[in-house]
C-alpha cells in the first residue's frame, strides 16, 4: 500500500453532495457553471450540442490539436436565445440557442473516436469567426436532431436503467462525474495545482471524510428529488485522460514539459484493463429523463462494483 494508494485514505463513503454543475456547449471550449439543469436523453442542459471540424479534412477539432480553444467563453442569453461567444480580439458571435432547420446548414458526418456522429453546418458567420480565430478553416456543427447516436460500449446490465445511454458530441458517455476528495488527492502529488475544469466533469460530488477515488467502486447512484421519488445514475467506466490538462487554461498554451499529465502517470494508471492509461473521473448515464439535478443535491451511493477497460471507450 502507497502513498497514492486509495485504499490508504480516510475511507469509503454512501452518502455525497452535488457541489458544482458545469454544461460544455461547444465542446472543447469553456464550460458555463449551473446551479441546477433538467436531465435530458443526451446530458446536461445544452451539453456539448455543438462541436469544431476542419474544414477540409472534416475531423473534430479539440484542445489538444488547438489549445486556444481553452480561451473561447460560451454564454446563454436567455431574453435573446442566443448563445454567445467571445475571446480574445475577436467580435462577439451570437448563434440560435435552440436553432431550426432552417438556420442549419448541409449535415456532416464526424468521427467522433468509435461512433459516427451526424451533425448539421452552423452557418457562413461562425465558420468566419472560427476560422478567424483557430487559425484554419474551421466549421462548427450542430447535432443533428434527428440522428441518434446510441452509447453500444459499457452499458448498464441494470433493468431499471429505462433510458438507452446516448450523447452528443462527447466522447463516450453523456455524463462525466469526478469527487472533490479524488482532485485534493491529485494535487499533493502534481507540480501545479489543478481544478475540475482540467478534467471537464458535468457533475462534481463532495463527501466529508470520503477517500480519494471511492468513485471507482460505484455502479448505482441514487439521488433525491424533491417529491421523494429518487432517481438513479449508472456509473460506467473510468474515464482514460488525453494530453488536455496539460493546457494552461489562463493562456490557452499547451506547457511544454508534459505536466500535470507526466506526474499522473505515476499514480493514477489505476484501470486493471488499460494499465498504462491515465484515468481520472467517471462515466455515467441517466435513469431516465426529465428529472432535476441540481447543486446542493443528495446522492447516496447504492450498489457498488468492479470496473475494467476491455474494450475501446
Amino acid at each position: 500500500m502507497t502513498a497514492c494508494d486509495p485504499a490508504s485514505a480516510a475511507s469509503s463513503s454512501d452518502d455525497w453532495t452535488v457541489s458544482a454543475l458545469y454544461t460544455y456547449p461547444i465542446k472543447s471550449c469553456q464550460p458555463i457553471p449551473l446551479t441546477s439543469s433538467p436531465i435530458s436523453a443526451t446530458g446536461l442542459l445544452y451539453d456539448r450540442l455543438w462541436m469544431l471540424t476542419d474544414a477540409h479534412t472534416g475531423r473534430f477539432i479539440t484542445q489538444r490539436q488547438v489549445p486556444r480553444l481553452a480561451l473561447i467563453k460560451v454564454a446563454i442569453n436567455p431574453d435573446s436565445n442566443t448563445l454567445e461567444l467571445s475571446a480574445p480580439s475577436s467580435p462577439a458571435l451570437r448563434l440560435p440557442l435552440n436553432p431550426q432547420t432552417t438556420d442549419l446548414g448541409a449535415q456532416y458526418k464526424v468521427r467522433v473516436w468509435y461512433d459516427d456522429v451526424y451533425g448539421r453546418c452552423c452557418g457562413e458567420a461562425a465558420q468566419k469567426w472560427l476560422t478567424a480565430f483557430v487559425g484554419k478553416p474551421t466549421r462548427l456543427l450542430y447535432k443533428d436532431s434527428n440522428e441518434t447516436r446510441l452509447v453500444s460500449r459499457y452499458l448498464p446490465d441494470d433493468p431499471t436503467c429505462l433510458l438507452p445511454p446516448q450523447s452528443g458530441f462527447a466522447d463516450v458517455f453523456p455524463f462525466h462525474i469526478t469527487t472533490e476528495p479524488s482532485l485534493a488527492h491529485v494535487n499533493q502529488h502534481v507540480p501545479l495545482p489543478l481544478t475540475h475544469q482540467h478534467f471537464r466533469p458535468n457533475i462534481v460530488l463532495a463527501a466529508e471524510g470520503a477517500s480519494p477515488y471511492d468513485e471507482e467502486t460505484w455502479k448505482r447512484m441514487e439521488f433525491e428529488a424533491p417529491d421523494e421519488r429518487t432517481w438513479s445514475m449508472f456509473v460506467t467506466s473510468r474515464t482514460p485522460r488525453c494530453t488536455m490538462p496539460n493546457v494552461d487554461l489562463s493562456t490557452g498554451e499547451m506547457r511544454t514539459d508534459g505536466e500535470p499529465m507526466k506526474s499522473l502517470r505515476k499514480f493514477r494508471c489505476s484501470d486493471p484493463g488499460k494499465p498504462t492509461y491515465v484515468c481520472f473521473g467517471m462515466q455515467a448515464t441517466a435513469q431516465h429523463s426529465g428529472q432535476t439535478i441540481s447543486i446542493g443535491q443528495k446522492v447516496t451511493i447504492r450498489e457498488r462494483g468492479f470496473h475494467s477497460l476491455t474494450q475501446p471507450l
